[in-house]
């Protein structure tokens, strides 16, 4: 009985000592620490893209708030002299990962940061666990990231897409879905394929109603006209809709093709009498036109900014995310056609007045957080934008559409919500990679601290074991998280 005791005994001091091991193995590095509210930028200048520009000023930070503007002393040389500062950058369409893989959430803040990205928006959460961690971490000072504002489960019909969804089959249950999301203090109302347009008006009168904007896609079911949704989402409903509602990617690409002259003019006049504004995450569709050689997008720098198993198993287009996985190299061709027409759309929205944001859809094969919005800003200068007024809807249109009093300018009372280049990016986009600074909240982070902390998350990823541990863990949440593939896979 002794002897079987200690068997006993021993094996399970054997498992706490394995599942302890375990813990320090995916034990993520420790956080960040939040500096000190409060900073002085002295010497520099101040860029708000498409409206002014001060040169040699003196910008005071005191708690979350610009406090002063004055003119810089003659004999400013602080370590932020010559430099230039801008509104912090807005990504208009985030998702963070799952809380069950750990640090993840703290990473995503982290690298939104470290590209300047000084608030996101949380376009939905689709399996119910990924919106409040970042949001509260965020706010509640537990790690440093931008600021999280977020619209919660998806609002559909039935069946839903994905299973974090508010069920709307009728107007009734509209409504209802809305008051849920409002009252679980979300930020806006996002809108999902497959609800029907007397739903959708129920769905946008309730949140109206409670000051809620309606974000998301124009669902199957409703002619773009009649959905005016308040932010339109990956440009989805401008093609004209395929006559098999059955069409799903890539074939639906196919739409784009088919975009002519009198469809756009009804789309830009519909989104000027109505003020529906865009949120095209030109990004996803160029990540995606980059697949075609998978070597090459494993190996760009921002790929690598993440851990091992988003390429290997996530990205994976076998086991993860399945945009890729039925294109072959006519298919890839259907891209890259697809995206120089909406190219093309982005230039004309734009120039006949269309309100216009920067968003990236993160959790995207290849859609790195951060690095995302910097791509996405490229784009709209090979849209045809320059660096300033591509610059101006992230850091003024999509912050002034959040409707956060100050966001996106620099003025006394404004929230200090700042980056600092060391070269003007307004002038070149490749002055985006010389920041310097990021001040979020009040808090000033240095670019030192940041690729610190960053090369501490490196270290610890690249760990053989945490491989070994993590990667049939990611493979189990997305199973659970992923819909569920018809057994051809589409």
């Amino acid at each position: 009985m002794r002897v079987a005791l200690r068997i006993l005994l021993g094996l399970a001091a054997g498992l706490v000592l394995a599942g302890l091991a375990i813990w320090m193995i995916l034990r993520p590095p420790a956080p960040l620490a939040l500096p000190e509210p409060g900073a002085v930028l002295d010497g520099v200048t101040l860029v708000e893209p498409g409206v002014a520009r001060r040169d040699s000023q003196r910008l005071v930070v005191e708690g979350s708030r610009i406090a002063r503007i004055d003119p810089a002393p003659a004999d400013a040389a602080g370590p932020f002299a010559g430099m230039f500062v801008l509104p912090g950058l807005v990504d208009m369409h985030v998702h963070f990962p799952p809380p069950t893989l750990p640090g993840q959430t703290e990473l995503f803040a982290l690298l939104h940061l470290a590209h300047g990205v000084t608030t996101v928006r949380n376009a939905g959460d689709t399996d119910g666990q990924s919106t409040e961690p970042a949001r509260r971490g965020v706010a509640e000072g537990r790690f440093p990231g931008p600021r999280v504002l977020a619209c919660g489960p998806l609002v559909d019909g039935d069946p839903p897409r994905w299973g974090n969804s508010l069920v709307a089959r009728t107007p009734e249950e509209g409504r209802a879905a809305v008051r849920r999301i409002a009252e679980g203090g979300f930020d806006c109302v996002k809108a999902y394929d497959g609800l029907d347009a007397p739903t959708l008006e129920a769905v946008r009168e309730e949140a109206h109603a409670r000051r809620l904007p309606v974000i998301g896609h124009v669902p199957r079911r409703v002619p773009f006209e009649t959905a005016r949704l308040d932010d339109a989402q990956h440009l989805i409903g401008v093609p004209p809709p395929p006559a098999d509602p059955s069409v799903r990617f890539p074939q639906i690409l196919r739409m784009w093709l088919e975009l002519d002259d009198a469809r756009l003019d009804a789309i830009i006049e519909a989104s000027l009498r109505h003020r529906i504004t865009h949120t095209p995450t030109l990004v996803t569709l160029d990540r995606l036109a980059a697949q075609a050689d998978r070597a090459a997008a494993v190996g760009e720098a921002d790929a690598q900014l993440l851990p091992r198993f988003y390429r290997d198993v996530v990205w994976n287009p076998e086991i993860g995310f399945d945009a890729a996985r039925t294109l072959g190299a006519e298919g890839f061709d259907m891209v890259r056609a697809a995206q120089r027409v909406q190219l093309r759309t982005v230039k004309r929205l734009f120039d006949a007045g269309v309100e216009l944001h920067t968003g990236t859809d993160t959790l995207i094969p290849f859609v790195v957080p951060g690095a995302g919005l910097h791509r996405e800003l490229r784009l709209f200068q090979r849209v045809g934008l320059s660096p300033e007024q591509a610059l101006a809807l992230s850091t003024r249109s999509s912050a002034r559409f959040l409707g956060i009093e100050g966001l996106g300018e620099l003025r006394v009372g404004a929230p200090a919500e700042l980056v600092v280049f060391r070269e003007d990016p307004t002038r070149d986009l490749a002055a985006l990679d010389t920041l310097a600074a990021v001040v979020r909240g009040g808090r000033l982070y240095t670019r030192e601290a940041l690729d610190a902390q960053l090369a501490r998350y490196r270290e610890h990823h690249e760990s053989s074991l945490y491989d070994a541990l993590v990667t049939p863990l990611v493979r189990r949440v997305l199973a659970a998280t992923l819909p569920k593939r018809e057994e051809k896979g589409r």
